[in-house]
């Protein structure tokens, strides 16, 4: 092998890795070992590390071996774009219906992130109400999604109940929809990117892997006024979720009839 075979490299360990050579968890054999393995430079092995850290195979950490992150055979969840509803409440995903906190969800005051403050329309720096969960399925070792949503203290004030611990059957949706007597709409936006250090924290991902971001703000009317009342940020690993959606035809692309 030569210096710039850093994907021959990677290819072999990425093999090695799915065949259960090495578990979660275990560490590589170092830099040095590994390139008078594979016969190449330190520099070729350090780059296919990277590879397969960027690839969520690989937790790097300076000056240490690489170690082994667990990692799904398989997608875990394929998410779709439709609200449903059971005797809980509404939810957003119907493969992670019977998902629950890991731990007690929590509630506090502070200031969003600035695209939120954005959505919210609160000025930047403005505190609002921040209420968290981290989910998973009943047998889950760790957190699947992080679940934050971000309420205007102005809404609070009005509606006290959804700043508490108890929210009430249907939860804080419910509670909206009833005070303002009509039903909330969604809309939501999705992006990849590197975790934050909280979302590295609750859903355990190296600051080298990506994580898929849905950010859902729900909308009523008032006095002819649309106004966010909340805006939910969903972060999840990304290699274990998919988004699946059906495409609809504008106008524009009506279908013209058989050809003649």
């Amino acid at each position: 092998m030569t210096e710039d075979t850093y994907e021959v490299v990677a290819a072999e360990l990425r093999t090695a890795i799915d065949a259960g050579d090495y578990a979660p968890g275990q560490q590589l054999p170092s830099g040095p070992k590994l390139a008078e393995r594979f016969g190449v430079h330190r520099g070729t092995v350090y780059k296919a590390l990277e590879t397969l850290a960027t690839e969520g195979y690989l937790t790097l950490e300076k000056r240490r071996p690489a170690v082994v992150r667990e990692r799904p055979r398989e997608r875990m969840v394929v998410r779709d774009r439709v609200v449903y509803r059971d005797e809980i409440g509404y939810f957003f995903d119907q493969n992670a219906k019977n998902w629950r906190p890991v731990k007690p969800p929590t509630h506090r005051i502070g200031p969003p992130p600035n695209h939120v403050a954005d959505a919210l329309g609160t000025n930047r720096g403005e505190n609002v109400l921040i209420r968290e969960r981290i989910m998973a399925p009943p047998d889950a070792k760790r957190g699947l999604q992080l679940a934050i949503s971000y309420l205007p203290l102005w809404l609070v004030a009005e509606l006290p109940v959804v700043g508490g611990s108890n929210t009430g059957p249907g939860g804080i949706y419910d509670r909206i929809e009833e005070h303002f007597d009509q039903p909330i709409q969604w809309h939501e936006t999705i992006v990849g990117r590197s975790p934050i250090s909280a979302e590295q924290d609750a859903l355990v991902v190296p600051a080298s892997a990506s994580v898929l971001v849905i950010t859902r703000a729900a909308r009523v009317e008032r006095d002819g006024q649309s106004l966010v009342v909340e805006v939910n940020e969903t972060s999840m690993p990304a290699e274990q979720f998919a988004v699946s959606y059906s495409v609809a035809r504008d106008e524009s692309a009506a279908w013209r009839g058989p050809a003649r």
